[in-house]
């Protein structure tokens, strides 16, 4: 056993070890990426952007004026699973515009209200968000690349506060509307929320990114404290910010290639081979090594179906093996019966292939005076089917040299 693993040991080393001289002229490209472990790979960023409204009396120009943008802020803390996917968590900070119906403000104006029917809350909100890499997903990583091509995917919660210090005195001044209408939602409000979004990363260096984001967030409808119309609320950011990546276990900021042999020993390598040399050589000292082998005689008995006893023409394959055996008088013989596994049953077969070893022994002993010390007798019934081509071939007896040790001398 210790010489077949030596021979496996300095087969496995030989042919990288060969691969690797032969083309060592192209061995930058045989690279792989390193193995990273959990507290690898570890991001944190900071966003600051404008947040617009998509809840009640939201109209395009609305959407896009200025005087209903708010600021939001933001906090990521994430890790890359692989150049292609990360998962991040986001907290935000938002300040949100809410806008009354338009034609109550015209009307309102009618009576001296010159507003235009807005009103402020805030809201906080957590996300924890798939973030596929789709430069690195439809193209090769590459450590060099300055611009990526990000997805966000995200589900989490938020809580909206503030709305009732505010609302009820634009409701107050905006006439037609009844404030109790209203009163079941200006209380503090959490409920779930979904979020997707694209963004665009530029590597400033191999710590620092610089994202541009543009998310769109969906909420239940009352975050801005008017339910009626639509089945939900929602907003939208466009964020910028700066992204630092902690250094991982190697001392780098990024994902790495390593090429075939960096990460390696070599001169572990080395001693492997030669003691692996050294054990070959004190194998091939081995002359005369002791090898227990096993041969099946050419010699076999067959049965009719379902019988046991030895025809005339059968018989005389019993005499050759008994013949062999006075020949070769240092050898002994195991007789091992079958049963062919479409004919009655296991337990029956089981029986059946006793009963044709038990026939074939007693022919050998009284018929041919073979010494049945040295006969073995075994038996598989259907269990073992020697024969796979057609199954009436395993109605049989076969004979099997028992282990005997030969002198054997492995080649130089």
């Amino acid at each position: 056993m210790n010489k077949i693993k030596a021979t496996l040991l300095a087969a496995m080393i030989a042919v990288p070890s060969l691969t690797m001289a032969q083309d060592s002229s192209n061995l930058e490209y045989a690279t792989a990426l390193r193995h990273y472990k959990f507290f690898d790979n570890w991001f944190v960023g900071i966003y600051g952007g404008i947040t617009s409204p998509l809840g009640e009396n939201v109209r395009p120009r609305e959407f896009f004026r200025f005087d209903t943008q708010r600021a939001n802020a933001s906090l990521v803390i994430g890790k890359s699973f692989s150049p292609a996917f990360a998962v991040r968590l986001a907290g935000n900070y938002t300040k949100q515009v809410g806008i009354l119906e338009r034609s109550s403000i015209v009307r309102s104006r009618a009576n001296g209200y010159s507003g235009r029917g807005y009103y402020d809350f805030k809201h906080v909100s957590a996300f924890i968000e798939a973030v596929p890499n789709f430069s690195n997903i439809f193209s090769t990583y590459k450590e060099t690349r300055r611009f990526n091509v990000l997805g966000f995917l995200g589900v989490g919660f938020v809580q909206r506060f503030g709305l009732d210090e505010t609302m009820p005195k634009t409701l107050r001044d905006v006439s037609g509307y009844q404030t109790s209408d209203f009163s079941e939602n200006l209380e503090d409000k959490a409920t779930f929320a979904a979020r997707v979004g694209l963004g665009a990363s530029y590597m400033l260096n191999k710590y620092f990114d610089i994202n541009l984001e543009a998310l769109l967030s969906v909420t239940d409808d009352g975050l801005d404290g008017i339910r009626y119309d639509d089945k939900y609320d929602g907003w939208t950011n466009l964020n910028l910010g700066l992204v630092y990546h902690f250094v991982d276990h190697y001392g780098d900021h990024r994902f790495k290639y390593r090429t075939a042999g960096l990460d390696y020993d070599l001169s572990d390598i080395q001693r492997k081979v030669n003691d692996a040399r050294k054990d070959l050589e004190d194998a091939k000292k081995e002359k005369n090594a002791k090898i227990k082998q096993r041969r099946i005689l050419d010699m076999t008995v067959s049965f009719i179906i379902d019988k046991y006893y030895i025809t005339d023409v059968q018989k005389r394959n019993v005499e050759a093996v008994a013949n062999y055996m006075k020949e070769h008088p240092g050898v002994n013989v195991t007789i091992c019966g079958f049963a062919d596994v479409e004919t009655a049953y296991p337990a029956y077969n089981m029986r059946l292939s006793k009963r044709r070893v038990t026939s074939v022994f007693n022919m050998l002993v009284n018929e041919f005076g073979v010494d049945p010390n040295r006969l073995s007798i075994d038996y598989k019934g259907d269990v073992v089917q020697p024969y796979s081509l057609k199954n009436e071939w395993n109605r049989v007896v076969v004979f099997a040299l028992d282990e005997y040790e030969t002198e054997s001398v492995i080649s130089e």
